[in-house]
């Protein structure tokens, strides 16, 4: 069984404890115009370009230039040699295949560097866009003792099967109201809630993000809606919150892989930062940060 990764890497601390090993699952089930991985959004993966090593002689098709990539010219291309015979910094494809279990050697072999509690996390994309592979992955790691962290958006229907396989699950929540945000999100999100809800109730460790983006879930009133939401999930003890704010980091990525950015222009204020924790802590939720 094969996974596709358009990313590994290395963190501490920001998406679950001590040293971690990263797996940047490609495909996303999202539309979210402001991503700072649009590399990751397709199932089938992108041509992601670097201008200032772009070589015409990589490509015998004449599609590359001095004005950039023809994409056109790209999507009608079978052989790729600018991929295959003419390897180069210019030109790459984000999705790589993997096997389950090149990942578990990479992840047994990456064990001496979990120092502090540390270990895999998955994260994407969407992870569970590659279910049964997520799923075979996941078990391998249980059973060679490696802590395991799966960032989600909440959205498969089967998420329950995986809760077990997880130390931590990490909820990225991208609104109170999913079906109000449909047309954005291009996604009911219909079992979003119930999936975060079933976490809560089974006493599952979570982590539960809400990234504040302008103009989309920042009002007052959202802020208010998302506190009355975790107010009344159980188990509350197994349930940690964590605002992010939206940054414009991954903007250029958008441009790498042909496409259009189509984000918001302005951040987050401190002033309303203090509002939205305000807000949270009036209701007796506390909000941390990692």
């Amino acid at each position: 069984m094969s996974i596709r990764i358009f990313q590994t890497g290395w963190n501490y601390s920001q998406d679950g404890p001590g040293n971690r090993l990263l797996l940047h699952f490609q495909g996303c089930n999202f539309d979210c115009p402001w991503c700072s991985n649009p590399e990751g959004r397709s199932v089938k993966g992108e041509l992601f370009v670097r201008p200032e090593h772009l070589d015409s002689g990589v490509c015998p098709h004449g599609a590359v230039s001095p004005t950039g990539l023809n994409r056109k010219i790209c999507r009608g291309c079978s052989t790729r040699e600018c991929l295959n015979q003419n390897r180069n910094q210019g030109i790459s494809f984000t999705a790589t295949e993997y096997r389950v279990e090149e990942l578990l050697q990479m992840a047994e072999e990456s064990v001496p560097l979990f120092f502090d509690g540390g270990g895999v996390t998955i994260t994407g994309g969407e992870a569970t866009l590659q279910f049964e592979g997520l799923i075979s992955l996941l078990t391998g790691l249980k059973e060679r003792g490696i802590h395991t962290a799966l960032e989600t958006n909440g959205s498969h229907r089967d998420l329950e099967r995986i809760m077990p396989l997880t130390d931590l699950l990490i909820f990225d929540l991208k609104h109170w109201n999913f079906p109000g945000v449909r047309d954005v999100l291009k996604n009911s999100g219909y079992h979003v809630i119930g999936n975060l809800q079933k976490a809560c109730s089974q006493g599952i460790n979570t982590l539960a993000r809400i990234t504040v983006i302008p103009g989309f879930n920042s009002s007052t009133r959202d802020m208010e809606r998302f506190a009355d939401l975790f107010a009344f999930f159980p188990h509350s003890d197994s349930l940690s919150l964590e605002l992010l704010y939206f940054h414009s980091y991954g903007r250029p990525k958008w441009e790498a892989i042909g496409q259009t950015y189509r984000g918001p222009e302005t951040e987050i204020s401190e002033d309303q930062k203090n509002e939205y924790k305000a807000i949270f802590e009036s209701r007796g939720i506390s909000i941390i940060s990692t």
